[in-house]
């Protein structure tokens, strides 16, 4: 049996080796630096003379964030006044090939899908049809009872007390539901969390009975109501779930940074995800100029009241009249942008930081899902929708794109006058 001694000398060269192993792994294996100006793209269309002084000046900023994050691809789109402006495709989507991406190709959206739910919420409470402040049950009587009563508001706000997902930020892999009653039945017997409308808690399963009580209120399944009364009446033709087992023609190969959750240490494939259970809250595939449209109707009145979108973009307090910096199935605040650096009120998707980082652990953010990171932003002062997203998780650099290119297009109204 060995000393403590012994064991101490032991592990006082070990732990050496350890990080002398781990330092050679990783100089050998990380990615080499990137050179924004050799980076591919593909534009959608020839680009509106008007804006071009600013497109060349969000080209370049793109290309910088892409390549000092060592992105394997990334797609934006952005569109002024309803139109698309502005869309392209940078850098591979498939790493070992070097097959390109264009506009076209399909990205995972996170969170953002959410904002797609809260819009059909959105239709259906116009119609009369669903009431946010009335006990869930009333749509989805198989949901049990809890000790304090929860509406759809407080579901929409992460205010409900619904535990979150285990890992919530995670992966979502595990069990594949092919109905709503599949799905609350992964949550619906455990207590709340706490009483709702006193505490924020991010919760993807509270989206699920959202979800649910969506396809009640619309009496048919809910992906089929999204179908008809979003998704076709606008256009957007390149969102379509994401069905694990099922790749879609036109996705992009998925990644997954190799350490700390990091794109600029390397990548490798990420793991097979099921997105079933999840479907109403992250479960959609889509392009940055889809979203771009939807951006643009949710600003404009062509899918929903303006009384309702202020509704679902209202920041929502808590009891002791904290804000929480979420709205229903938005994110909202205030950027400062334009030549005065004046702040500007702004409502989207995944606008946060992408990644948590404690000092012993790593995770991706609430919204989240394996191998994507996605942003939607609009400034509906100035009627702009941007659309950002990337095949590889914990990507920090796609909201930061998100924001600088608000910036540059705020300032292109005025360089259109001079």
């Amino acid at each position: 049996m060995k000393t403590p001694h012994a064991l101490l000398a032991v592990i006082a060269v070990a732990i050496p080796l350890v990080i002398v192993s781990v330092a050679l792994w990783t100089w050998v294996t990380i990615p080499p630096e990137r050179d924004p100006d050799a980076l591919s793209s593909t534009l959608l269309e020839p680009l509106p003379a008007g804006y071009r002084d600013a497109v060349v000046e969000g080209h370049s900023i793109a290309r910088s964030l892409i390549a000092e994050e060592k992105l394997p691809s990334l797609s934006l789109a952005v569109a002024v006044d309803g139109e698309i402006i502005w869309a392209e495709a940078f850098d591979w989507g498939e790493e070992k090939t070097g097959t390109e991406v264009t506009p076209a190709t399909l990205y995972r959206i996170g969170g953002i899908t959410k904002t797609l739910t809260a819009a059909a919420v959105g239709l259906l409470s116009e119609r009369g049809r669903l009431d946010l402040d009335v006990p869930v049950q009333r749509y989805v009587p198989s949901f049990p009872e809890k000790e304090w009563p929860v509406t759809v508001r407080q579901l929409m706000a992460h205010t409900a007390g619904i535990r979150p997902f285990r890992g919530e930020g995670g992966i979502f892999q595990g069990a594949s539901c092919a109905d709503d009653a599949e799905r609350l039945a992964i949550f619906a017997g455990e207590p709340l969390r706490a009483r709702p409308g006193t505490e924020y808690r991010y919760s993807t399963y509270g989206w699920a009975l959202v979800g649910a009580a969506v396809a009640a209120a619309a009496n048919e399944p809910y992906l089929e109501f999204v179908q008809r009364e979003i998704l076709t009446p606008l256009g957007m033709e390149s969102t379509v779930p994401d069905i694990a087992g099922q790749i879609e023609p036109g996705s992009a190969h998925f990644y997954y940074p190799r350490l700390m959750l990091n794109p600029r240490y390397g990548l490798h494939a990420a793991p097979t995800v099921d997105l079933s259970c999840h479907l109403a809250a992250v479960g959609f595939l889509s392009t940055p100029s889809d979203l771009v449209r939807f951006g643009s109707a949710v600003m404009g009145d062509g899918l929903l009241d303006p009384a309702t979108v202020e509704q679902l973009q209202r920041p929502v307090a808590l009891e002791s009249g904290e804000l929480t910096g979420q709205a229903l199935g938005w994110t909202v605040g205030s950027v400062p942008m334009g030549s005065d650096g004046a702040p500007k009120r702004v409502a989207g998707q995944g606008l946060g930081e992408a990644v948590i980082r404690r000092p012993l652990s790593v995770e991706t953010v609430p919204g989240q899902v394996a191998g994507a990171t996605a942003a939607l932003l609009t400034v509906p002062e100035h009627g702009i929708a941007i659309a950002v997203a990337t095949n590889v998780s914990g990507s920090e650099n796609v909201a930061l794109l998100a924001t600088r290119l608000a910036d540059v297009f705020v300032r292109a109204p005025i360089a259109l006058i001079d």
